[in-house]
């Protein structure tokens, strides 16, 4: 989802890399993590990471229970690819280890989908179930009363984190507090606030700086859902005023 539009105020110079020092694990122990932008080669690796670490994700698990066309890995990873090719084109994702954990981030100015991402989703839409079709409408329309409510026409002027994915045999060892990390400095040193949408990571947020400012259900009133409702949330950092 896209809410951030079009900004003339934009600043061009943002960073490119960053190297920070994270904690790992319960001893303490603390390495350099390098977080760069994604270079195309990164794609395919990053795409596996992605798919793995979003297996068990609550809503992905909400829209894979009806998405009962033919292909439906193949389908998922090659949307999965398309993303991140775009958000390599767009210069908006982040990497650590060549893509062992990845981050798609929005910023003020143009966030507009490319054309070969366009092209493709327009393709993979086509596989799409009615009710497939019915749980993203409500996620997106959820999503966007919750923006406007929690945000208004401020959204705009923040950075948004979209998606933060981790290879589930490299976590726990600070990469995503470093994605994070270096997409918040990037908001601090624009005076700018980031928001973010989750289901199942408040705490880990939390320890970043991240408050819930909207909650919200998706599955409530869905009789083709037997399982609990999925929670979802928006999450704040207000930004930090860097020394000068």
């Amino acid at each position: 989802m896209g809410m951030i539009s079009d900004d003339s105020k934009i600043v061009e110079d943002r960073p490119r890399y960053a190297t920070l020092a994270c904690e790992v694990g319960n001893s303490g122990e603390r390495q350099q993590i390098k977080v760069a932008p994604m270079r195309y080669g990164e794609i395919p690796r990053s795409a596996d990471s992605m798919h793995r670490a979003f297996s068990s994700n609550p809503i992905t698990a909400y829209n894979r229970a009806v998405d009962t066309a033919p292909f439906l890995d193949a389908r998922w990873r090659i949307r999965q690819n398309m993303t991140l090719l775009d958000a390599v084109i767009r210069g908006r994702v982040l990497s650590v280890n060549q893509g062992d954990a990845l981050l798609i981030y929005g910023a003020p100015g143009n966030n507009q989908t490319s054309r070969i991402y366009n092209f493709f989703f327009n393709i993979l839409q086509r596989f799409n179930t009615d009710e497939l079709n019915a749980r993203k409408s409500e996620f997106r329309i959820k999503i966007q009363r919750m923006v406007q409510a929690a945000f208004g026409e401020k959204a705009k002027d923040m950075y948004y984190i979209h998606i933060l994915g981790t290879a589930p045999e490299v976590q726990g060892r600070g990469y995503a507090s470093a994605l994070v990390n270096a997409v918040t400095a990037m908001a601090d040193a624009e005076d700018r606030d980031t928001w973010l949408i989750t289901a199942d990571a408040i705490p880990f947020y939390e320890r970043l700086g991240f408050v819930v400012v909207q909650e919200d259900t998706l599955g409530a009133e869905n009789p083709a859902w037997s399982s609990k409702p999925v929670p979802i949330c928006i999450m704040l950092r207000t930004r930090k005023r860097c020394d000068t």
